[in-house]
């Protein structure tokens, strides 16, 4: 029997504690998490004695994985601002247009963004609470308008982020598939969503990204923007997560096949025109994209085989993300969720001046790291130098136990 301070009891069984809270399991099989802090002092004492010997790997319950996470239809308020253009809000966003747009168009978009939030924060990984948030898009009619603003040459979209995690999302109408008909900016027949979702995952994740290497930050937007996505809803089960790895693979090969503009990433337009190496082998063992510097993710590149090298870091950290997320830990995902945790509460840490949150004893001991050097610490949760020989053959073996030819 649980109960709260005030006095309200339930039944349940103890499945573990994450992010302040004793995550429990009811008669009817129903999960709850109960917040620590709202618990009786019995019960906080007896979840500190339960906890005492177990490691932090050990307190994480078994993760919960939606099949498919919806999002009803967004409406939009707003339109027309003198002087600004157009303005429309959701319940997190307000977009600014600089061309007037149809409403069935915005309507798409705050849908698809509020969708990835939601997309996000069911994960069962710590993020930074949306509690009072609201982020900022910016949606530009022209690439001359796109690049004016900020938006990195030849790229389709960026986030431009600050240490605080304010910032703000820049995104062409030639990315999302916005065309002119009878005299209106509306959907056209290359209509999608799958950059805004991209950026939208740096934007929800932006008071992590600077504690965070390309690979993660990178993998994880990927790993959102292919999720199959269908009229606010994102489907989530194992059979549709092998999916669109499949035919994320199978895209790439198709156009670089046939000569056609290849991404590297949504942001990346780079053309290339070489013969496609063997599907399969897009995607490049961890150990090696784990050991790249950060110039070679640019972006700007404008050569067949920069293009393709830039493009297989940006395929490669989706499948490792997938693989930290459901085949590492034997599908428990104990790693990166403490790695996140980890994460969370150094942002926290900073975004409070060190009122809030905690910095792990390697950051508060050492002085003078570099922002690598940093990072590498938080990636100690996931893997050791030493281990990187173990985490490619396990890569290998378990994607190919799905059918995949690493």
């Amino acid at each position: 029997e649980w109960k709260d301070v005030t006095g309200r009891a339930i039944e349940a069984e103890i499945l573990g504690v994450e992010q302040g809270n004793a995550v429990v399991v009811n008669a009817n099989k129903q999960r709850i998490s109960l917040p620590l802090i709202k618990l009786s002092p019995a019960d906080q004492e007896w979840v500190k004695q339960w906890s005492k010997d177990k490691s932090a790997l050990q307190l994480f319950p078994l993760p919960l994985w939606p099949q498919t996470v919806q999002q009803p239809e967004v409406r939009v308020t707003g339109g027309a601002q003198k002087g600004v253009g157009f303005v429309f809000n959701s319940p997190h966003y307000e977009f600014r247009c600089d061309a007037e747009v149809s409403s069935s168009v915005m309507n798409a978009f705050a849908t698809a963004a509020e969708g990835t939030l939601r997309l996000v924060y069911s994960l069962p990984i710590a993020f930074p609470s949306l509690e009072g948030k609201t982020y900022s898009a910016r949606i530009l009619q022209s690439q001359e308008a796109y690049a004016r603003a900020g938006g990195p040459e030849g790229s389709g979209g960026v986030f431009i982020s600050s240490m605080s995690g304010d910032g703000i999302l820049l995104v062409p109408f030639s990315s999302l598939g916005i065309e002119q008909f009878l005299g209106r900016n509306t959907k056209g027949a290359d209509f999608s969503a799958t950059v805004l979702v991209h950026e939208m995952v740096h934007q929800a994740t932006g008071e992590l990204l600077p504690l965070m290497p390309r690979w993660v930050s990178e993998g994880l937007a990927e790993y959102a923007a292919n999720t199959i996505y269908r009229n606010g809803v994102f489907y989530t089960g194992e059979r549709d997560r092998i999916l669109a790895l499949r035919q994320r693979l199978e895209s790439y090969d198709k156009l670089t096949r046939n000569a056609q503009p290849v991404f590297a990433s949504p942001s990346n337009k780079a053309p290339v025109n070489s013969s496609a190496p063997v599907m399969d082998s897009w995607v490049i063992r961890p150990s090696e994209l784990l050991n790249k510097s950060e110039s070679a993710w640019k972006t700007d590149v404008n050569t067949s085989a920069a293009a393709i090298q830039v493009h297989r870091l940006y395929l490669s950290s989706m499948f490792l993300v997938h693989y930290y997320l459901h085949l590492a830990d034997n599908g428990d995902a104990r790693r990166i969720r403490l790695y996140f945790q980890e994460l969370n509460k150094a942002s926290t840490y900073f975004r409070t001046r060190g009122k809030s949150g905690s910095l792990p004893d390697e950051l508060l001991k050492q002085k003078g790291l570099t922002m690598d050097e940093a990072q590498d610490v938080f990636l100690k949760q996931l893997y050791s130098p030493s281990e990187l020989a173990a985490l490619d053959a396990d890569f290998k073996a378990r994607f190919n136990a799905l059918g995949f030819r690493f």
